[in-house]
C-alpha cells in the first residue's frame, strides 16, 4: 500500500543519524567525555528508534482506504506510554547523578529531529 512517505527521505535521515552518532560519540569519547559519549549513544538510539516506531506505526495504520478507529488510537498511544515511560525512567535511575550522561542522553534523544529539520532547510534552500 502506498503510504506516501518519501523513502529516499527516510533512508537519508537514518544514514546522516549514524554518522552523526558515530563522530558525536567519537569526538565524546575521544574528550575522555565516556559518561557523556554513553548517553549520547543511548539517546541517538532511542531517537532513531523512536523515528522508526513512528514510521512503522503510519505504514501499518494510517494509509488511505484504512480507516483507524478510536480504540485503536487509544491501543498505539498506549503502547507507546508503556515502552517509552519505563525507559526514561530507566535512563534517569542510570545516570541520574551524572549530569554530563543526562545531557548527551538529551543532545542524543534530538539526533533524528535535528536531521530531519536540517535535511529540510537544505532542500528548501537548494531550490533557490
Amino acid at each position: 500500500m502506498e503510504t506516501g512517505l518519501d523513502e529516499r527521505f527516510l533512508v537519508g535521515v537514518y544514514r546522516t543519524s549514524a554518522v552523526l552518532w558515530a563522530v558525536g560519540a567519537g569526538v565524546f569519547g575521544g574528550l575522555g567525555r565516556e559518561s557523556i559519549a554513553l548517553g549520547w549513544t543511548i539517546g541517538s538510539g532511542a531517537s532513531v528508534g523512536l523515528l522508526r516506531g513512528i514510521e512503522w506505526t503510519v505504514r501499518r495504520f494510517f494509509v488511505p482506504g484504512r480507516m483507524i478507529s478510536n480504540r485503536d488510537f487509544i491501543k498505539i498511544l498506549a503502547v507507546k506510554l508503556i515502552i517509552i515511560v519505563p525507559f526514561v525512567v530507566g535512563i534517569v535511575l542510570l545516570g541520574g547523578r551524572s549530569f554530563g550522561f543526562i545531557a548527551g542522553f538529551c543532545a542524543g534523544l534530538v539526533l533524528t529531529q535535528s536531521v530531519i529539520v536540517l535535511k529540510v532547510l537544505g532542500a528548501i534552500l537548494s531550490e533557490r
